[in-house]
């Protein structure tokens, strides 16, 4: 049975007519659905009880159910969901400088496995609808009573590698019909699937956010750290991110993980300083948060100064982001599939 969450305007539209109601039957449902964030049809008072009850017949409001919250009410909450199918993913809400930032998932598990990252770990099972995307969402905004300001999807999964669900659901996310939050309030990542990249800014417009994982200014480090690299080179992926900045003139971040011995040498922040400044792009620097598979440590806080001052200096400009959720494994990197069943 399919879930209201994650029809948009027309399908809405669409369904209203198909139970002889009047269009604007559709603006309410709206309304309720992606400004109110129902969970429940007795939410949706706007529609008779007849006609909700013969909807519910053949829709579900919903798709997922809430399992466990974890951390307090200040600063990183990660929240455990099972989906219809009987899976379980994991989102985030970070607080943090008067955001209230919801972390999204995008499949369940993921295929492209970096090595540092815990969603990778387990098996891959499938992609995420749109309406389970976005219902995570509306999901936390009830349980939390907080007005979402942000949106990432940096959660389980590769968001390119389900592209079509991820697209629909910047749209429910920032469409005046739906969510409606500004489109440079959503920031969507990838490792790098090239042939995705473009296409995607061009199809939102360039309006959406868009977040690179570089980990590596050496081919031969970033395959090892991130194996799809093996298949989209990053001199590739620079050469797409050429194009995006020069020709769609859209502002470009990276996000670097700083892993001990492994990507923190001077040489390493030389070499991704080579390639952000040309793109006049930000980096993200995020010490590395450990996972349990992957025996490796962060770098010292002198090693981490020295990295950004590099970067620094060679006129790139650097964000060090804050650790938020290490305490519940809800930092980035650590969100992974099977968290409630190893805890039972």
């Amino acid at each position: 049975m399919e879930s209201i969450y994650g029809l948009d305007l027309r399908e809405i539209e669409a369904l209203v007519a198909s139970f002889g109601l009047p269009k604007y039957r559709a603006t309410q449902l709206l309304e309720r659905i992606y400004k109110k964030n129902a969970l429940s049809w007795d939410e949706v008072p706007a529609l008779p009880a007849a006609t909700r009850a013969k909807i519910a017949q053949k829709f579900r409001l919903t798709a997922l159910r809430p399992v466990e919250k974890l951390g307090a009410d200040a600063g990183s909450s990660k929240f455990l969901f099972e989906t219809e199918d009987g899976h379980l993913l994991e989102s985030v809400l970070i607080s943090q400088k008067g955001r209230e930032t919801v972390c999204v998932s995008t499949q369940l598990g993921c295929k492209v496995k970096c090595v540092f990252c815990a969603s990778g770990k387990g098996p891959f099972i499938r992609n995420l609808s749109a309406g389970e995307i976005v219902e995570q969402v509306a999901r936390i905004a009830r349980q939390t009573g907080r007005k979402i300001t942000n949106v990432v999807f940096m959660g389980m999964g590769e968001p390119l590698d389900n592209f079509e669900s991820t697209l629909k659901a910047v749209r429910l996310l920032t469409e005046p019909w739906g969510f409606a939050l500004g489109a440079r309030r959503v920031t969507v990542s990838t490792a790098g699937i090239t042939p995705k990249i473009l296409e995607f800014v061009r199809l939102v417009d360039g309006r959406v956010r868009l977040s690179v994982s570089l980990h590596s200014s050496k081919e031969e480090v970033r395959s090892e750290l991130v194996p799809i690299n093996r298949r989209y080179s990053l001199k590739e992926l620079v050469a797409v991110l050429k194009k995006i900045n020069r020709d769609l003139k859209r502002e470009i971040t990276f996000e670097y993980t700083l892993i001990e011995g492994v990507n923190d040498s001077g040489e390493e922040a030389l070499g991704v300083a080579a390639i952000a400044k040309p793109l006049k792009a930000k980096v993200n620097i995020i010490p590395y948060n450990p996972v349990s598979e992957f025996g490796h440590k962060p770098p010292s806080a002198q090693t981490v100064q020295n990295f950004c001052r590099t970067l620094e200096k060679k006129g790139v400009r650097v964000m060090l982001r804050q650790t938020a959720g290490q305490e519940i494994d809800a930092a980035c990197g650590q969100l992974r599939l099977d968290r409630a069943r190893r805890t039972e």
